[in-house]
C-alpha cells in the first residue's frame, strides 16, 4: 500500500500534525511525504484535521504578509520622494527658459485652447498654485486682470471655498465670479468629496496665451526631431 513505504513513526507524527491543523505543504517540508499519501493516511485513520488552527495560522500569515507589503510600499515611496527632492533641487525654475517651458507644458495640458480665452482649470490647488507662481515669475502681470470662477457641489460651503482659493492664489474675493453650483443628478451618486471644487483661473492676455501654446508646440516639435 502507498503508506507502507514510510515508517509507522512518520505516519503517526504526520497525522498528529494534521490534527493540529498543519497543512499538507507544511508537513511535506518536514517529512517529504506526498499529499496523496497524507490524504490516504488521514482517510484510513477516520480523523478530521483541526481546520480552526489552520485558518487561524492562515489569518496571521495574511496579516504578516500585508504588514510586510505596507512596509515595502512605504520604503519605495520614501525612496521616490528622496530622488524627487534631489532632482527638484537642481531644476533652475528661476531661469526664464526653464520656467516658461514648465508653464507652457502645464498650460498645454490643462489650459484653454480657444484663442483669446486664457484660462487654467483644475481641482488640485497645488497644481494651480504652481501655474500662477510661474506666470507671475516670468511675465509682467497686472493683478487686476485675474478672474476666478468656481464650480462646486451641493456639499461645499461656498464661502469657505471662495476664501480658500482667494488665500491660496492671493487673489481678492472681489475678483471672483459668482460660484456655479453643479446640479444634482436624479440618481444617487458617490461623489468624490473634493472640498475645493473646480477652479477656473482666468487671465486676460491673448499674447501670453498664444506664446504659451506656441512654446509648447515648439518643445513638442523639438522632441520629435531628437
Amino acid at each position: 500500500m502507498g503508506g507502507a513505504r514510510y515508517p509507522e513513526e512518520i505516519r503517526k507524527r504526520s497525522l498528529a500534525l494534521i490534527a493540529e491543523g498543519k497543512s499538507y505543504a507544511q508537513i511535506q517540508e518536514k517529512y517529504d511525504v506526498p499529499k496523496s499519501t497524507l490524504s490516504t493516511w488521514l482517510k484510513n485513520s477516520g480523523k478530521k484535521p483541526d481546520r480552526s488552527k489552520q485558518l487561524a495560522h492562515l489569518c496571521l500569515a495574511r496579516i504578516a504578509s500585508a504588514k510586510a507589503k505596507r512596509k515595502q510600499k512605504r520604503i519605495r515611496i520614501e525612496e521616490a520622494l528622496s530622488i524627487a527632492k534631489e532632482t527638484a533641487s537642481h531644476v533652475p525654475i528661476d531661469q526664464e527658459s526653464v520656467g516658461k517651458a514648465l508653464l507652457a507644458m502645464l498650460y498645454w495640458a490643462e489650459g484653454g485652447k480657444r484663442d483669446g480665452c486664457m484660462k487654467f482649470t483644475n481641482t488640485d490647488p497645488e497644481l494651480i498654485l504652481v501655474f500662477i507662481f510661474l506666470l507671475r515669475r516670468h511675465y509682467q502681470i497686472d493683478e487686476s486682470r485675474f478672474r476666478v470662477g468656481l464650480q462646486v457641489h451641493y456639499y461645499h460651503n461656498q464661502n469657505q471655498t471662495r476664501e480658500f482659493w482667494s488665500k491660496k492664489l492671493q487673489i481678492p474675493v472681489e475678483q471672483f465670479w459668482k460660484i456655479y453650483l453643479k446640479p444634482r443628478g436624479g440618481k444617487k451618486k458617490d461623489y468624490k468629496r473634493n472640498f475645493y471644487g473646480i477652479c477656473n483661473l482666468h487671465y486676460s492676455s491673448s499674447a501670453i496665451q498664444r506664446e504659451l501654446i506656441a512654446l509648447g508646440q515648439e518643445i513638442s516639435s523639438r522632441i520629435e526631431r531628437e
